[in-house]
This record gives structure tokens, C-alpha cells and sequence, in this order.
């Protein structure tokens, strides 16, 4: 073996986080380590693709964050000027009508009845005599946090379209602060007239100007010698004896530390065959879902509203997709001049199946069934119609799902991991919901320890 295929610090995955350790390792001093990507590119879900002239991220992204740390190394070294602060301008659709986001705030607009139902589902449920008695699932706790007529009405729908799980097999250790839970006057406020105010921890956030979110990751590469990443390198197998990692060409490298930033049950199965059975029936027993991204280039840009959005949530049956965001209203480089594009996102599982081979065509009617496009529009431009482009992206795994279960195995596999010097880090890695910058936290962190 090769002094030069022996590393102190080999890490598995160039996404966010494994671009975040290495940076910081950099920024203490040490600079032997290296990456392993078996994509070609880096990035992994922050990723942007380009067809045919049309800029698409994987799925909806935005760059908001309440640490200082973060927001000071977006700005000054990852983007810098290519970055513009906006003000969130998002909406949801139900009962016919577009009202603003968050739902549980912007009831103004909604029928009388369905304002009346969410305001006293809202009060009877603060007032409940069992209030603080525990709570069993996710659903309970949507229940008791909003009332039965925002329950109904939006979170218990949205919630069971974008999981696409049970919400009775659901925890919500995961909520911290993503779902913003108002007060009475808050609600009230907000059904009596348009609020002044955007409400919510995403009022701002930032884009690129150029590139897409992809400019984030590569922001990392300016700062990382190119030597230390090796793209298009396939992990076979991983010998924690001997500190090893083999690789589908052949090749192999040494640690002294493995940080790995794959998906869970994936690196279980790279440990071998001597992994014990408890260990991989918790694997097994991690739950995630599907994403599947219907990406469409128009020509043209009327995009049915007078009003600029970045993004709609649809917790309604009546589309097969729950949120719908426009890119080039995050940036008028995502798509050629003269034109117009939207992302539709469309979660499946095993709980909730989707028929793969009409995403597209099921995604064009409903476009126009809640008027974004006119039934015409959503025909080819060959046909009369404005569509140029359409793509699909399947992001497997995406989401995270918190069952019941979820605590115990997780745990089960990271405490097995520790024994074998593997770190575990970032949003796969240690199988939570976590966003962009809390997945660079983690990689300093990670940096800092072994530091």
C-alpha cells in the first residue's frame, strides 16, 4: 500500500456536509485528507441541473439561517456577490382560494366557514383540560397545537402528502421550530385582514444570483485543493479492522478517521458481513421517502397570478402535487430570457404509491386545474401549446421519516458505528431532518472534533 493512498482523514460523500468538514480542516491546518463522491459532480442534494437552457435544483431550496457563523460564511466566502436577499412571498391553496403562507396566520380570504372552524378549533384546543398529558404521535400533536379546523383543514393533509407516511406512526421530535405555532391573536389577526408583517422563521432568505443552489457546494471547491476529491469513486465495501475503504475500480484507501456522510442503512451494508443481526434489522427499520421533482420550461412568462411567488403548498387531494415552486422568480438566470419554468414535488412510499409513468401528465392538468397555466398552455409548443422542456428528478432517499421507531434505531446503529471509528454526520448520515446550514454546522463540528 501507497504512503499516498493512506489519509488521516477520509471522507465519504462531497455533499454539504462532507464539503463543510473538509473546509474546516483546512481552516485548523490539516490538509491530509480526501473525499470520496461517486457522482461526478459534488453538491448531492443541492445540486442544479440545466436543460435545454432551464436551470432546476433538486427540489425547492432557499438559504435561510439564524446562526450568525452560517450566514457570515454564505456571505463573505461561499457566494459572495452572487447572492440577493428576498422577501419570502409563498402561498397556500385551499378551498379554491390562494392565501398567504403560513396557513395557520393568513386565514383572510378563506370562506366564512372555514375561517370560523379554524379560529374555534384554535381556542377549544388551548383550552383542552388534558393539554400538557403526553402525546403519542405527530398527529396528536397537530391536534392539540392548532385545533381540530387547522387540523382539518391544512396540517394534517399537507403533512400526510409531503411524508407521504401515517401520521399516527409519526413522532414530532423533529418540529423544533419549522412549524411556526402562533397565538390566538396572532390567528385572529390574520383572518380578519392581510397582515402587515411576513410571519415565520423564513420571512427573508437568500438565492444565488447565478447558478442555482449548486453555487453553494461549489463555493466550498474554491477553498478545497482538487487533489483531495476524488469524483466518480464507487465504495464497495469498508474494513473497519484494518481501516480500509475499497472502491469498485479497485482502488483502496487507508484512514486513521471515516467520516461518513452516506445514508444509514447504506453504510451498514458497506461494513460487511459481520455486521450483527440487531444492528441490521435497526437499519432496516429506518424509514424515508421519495421526492419525485417534475421539472417543466415554458416559453413565456405568465404564470397565471399578477403577484411575483417563490413557492405554493397544496395540501389538497385535487393535485397530485403538495408544493409547487417557480425558479425563476428566485432568480431570473434560472431560465432563458422570454421564459418561464416550475418545479412540482410529489412524494411516494410504500404508505402512499404513485404511478411513475404519469407524474408529467398529471402534473400539466392539475397546473390548470388551479390555474397557473390555461388547459391549452400545458400542450407542447409543437402542438400550439408553451411547454418546452419537461424532467423528472427522483430523489431517493429524501425526506427523513420520524416513525415511532426512529429514535431507538438510529441510535442502535450510530452507537455500533462509534465502536468501529466511524462518524456518522449530515442529513443522511445521521438520519435527521436537518437543513442546509445545520448540515454545514455539522461539519464543522465534526472538523473541530477531530481537531
Amino acid at each position: 500500500m501507497s504512503a499516498f493512498n493512506h489519509h488521516s482523514v477520509v471522507i465519504l460523500g462531497a455533499g454539504l456536509c462532507g464539503l463543510s468538514v473538509a473546509y474546516h480542516l483546512e481552516e485548523k491546518g490539516i490538509t491530509d485528507y480526501l473525499i470520496l463522491e461517486r457522482a461526478h459532480e459534488v453538491g448531492g442534494l443541492a445540486r442544479t441541473v440545466i436543460y435545454d437552457g432551464f436551470s432546476f435544483d433538486h427540489a425547492i431550496h432557499i438559504l435561510f439561517s439564524s446562526d450568525p457563523y452560517v450566514n457570515e460564511l454564505i456571505a463573505n466566502k461561499l457566494l459572495k456577490a452572487n447572492t440577493r436577499k428576498q422577501i419570502r412571498k409563498s402561498y397556500c391553496y385551499t378551498s379554491g382560494v390562494y392565501t398567504e403562507y403560513p396557513y395557520q396566520v393568513n386565514n383572510y380570504g378563506l370562506p366564512p366557514a372555514v375561517i370560523s372552524e379554524n379560529i374555534m378549533g384554535l381556542i377549544e384546543a388551548r383550552y383542552e383540560l388534558d393539554r400538557y398529558d403526553p402525546l403519542p404521535h405527530f398527529e396528536a400533536w397537530i391536534y392539540r397545537t392548532f385545533g381540530r379546523g387547522i387540523a382539518k383543514n391544512f396540517m394534517i393533509p399537507y403533512n400526510q402528502r409531503v411524508w407521504a407516511w401515517d401520521l399516527k406512526d409519526m413522532n414530532y421530535e423533529w418540529i423544533a421550530d419549522r412549524v411556526p405555532v402562533p397565538n390566538i391573536h396572532d390567528v385572529i389577526v390574520g383572518a380578519l385582514g392581510p397582515r402587515q408583517k411576513k410571519y415565520g422563521p423564513n420571512q427573508e432568505f437568500w438565492y444565488p444570483e447565478e447558478g442555482g443552489i449548486e453555487a453553494l457546494p461549489r463555493g466550498f471547491l474554491r477553498y478545497l485543493p482538487a487533489e483531495r476529491l476524488w469524483l466518480n469513486a464507487q465504495v464497495t465495501s469498508i474494513d473497519s479492522v484494518r481501516r480500509q475503504v475499497l472502491l469498485c475500480d479497485g482502488r483502496s484507501v487507508r484512514y486513521d478517521y471515516l467520516i461518513s456522510t452516506l445514508p444509514l442503512p447504506g453504510l451498514i451494508n458497506l461494513c460487511g458481513k459481520d455486521v450483527p443481526s440487531a444492528i441490521l434489522k435497526a437499519a432496516h427499520g429506518l424509514k424515508s421517502n421519495v421526492v419525485h421533482v417534475v421539472n417543466v420550461g415554458l416559453v413565456g412568462t405568465d404564470l397565471g397570478s399578477k403577484e411575483i411567488m417563490h413557492w405554493i403548498y397544496f395540501p389538497e387531494e385535487t393535485t397530485i402535487f403538495h408544493r409547487v415552486g417557480f425558479p425563476g422568480n428566485f432568480s431570473s438566470r434560472m431560465v432563458p430570457s422570454g421564459c418561464s419554468s416550475i418545479q412540482m414535488e410529489i412524494s411516494e412510499s410504500d404508505y402512499r404509491p404513485r404511478n411513475r409513468a404519469k407524474l408529467i401528465q398529471q402534473s400539466l392538468d392539475d397546473l390548470a386545474r388551479v390555474g397557473i397555466l390555461k388547459k391549452r398552455e400545458t400542450r407542447l409548443t409543437s402542438d400550439g401549446g408553451r411547454v418546452l422542456v419537461t424532467k423528472v428528478m427522483t430523489l431517493n432517499p429524501a425526506y427523513i421519516i420520524y416513525d415511532l421507531k426512529h429514535h431507538k434505531n438510529t441510535q442502535t446503529i450510530k452507537e455500533y458505528l462509534e465502536g468501529l471509528n466511524i462518524i456518522t454526520r449530515g442529513r443522511f448520515g445521521e438520519w435527521e431532518y436537518l437543513n442546509m446550514d445545520h448540515v454545514i454546522l455539522s461539519g464543522k463540528k465534526t472538523a473541530e472534533s477531530i481537531v
